[in-house]
């Protein structure tokens, strides 16, 4: 049977452990945070970018035209 020191020193070892877990895994959900806006905002510009240049049916159109099963 362990004493009363080994179960303490134990505890304190594990406590430490759980405390650089929570470390990690509050940075690793600020770092997921930011690259999930970078994605976002990366994804606007480029909707922006390819409306600009889109020729074809608008949206609305494609829809209509789909629905009416005229391709």
């Amino acid at each position: 049977m362990q004493n009363l020191h080994e179960i303490e020193s134990h505890l304190e070892r594990i406590t430490e452990e759980l405390v650089q877990i929570r470390k990690i895994t509050v940075g690793l959900k600020t770092v997921d945070k930011l690259k999930a806006e970078r994605a976002w905002k990366d994804l606007m510009e480029a909707s922006k970018q390819i409306s600009r240049e889109w020729k074809g049916l608008t949206a609305l159109e494609e829809i209509r035209s789909q629905r009416e099963k005229e391709w």
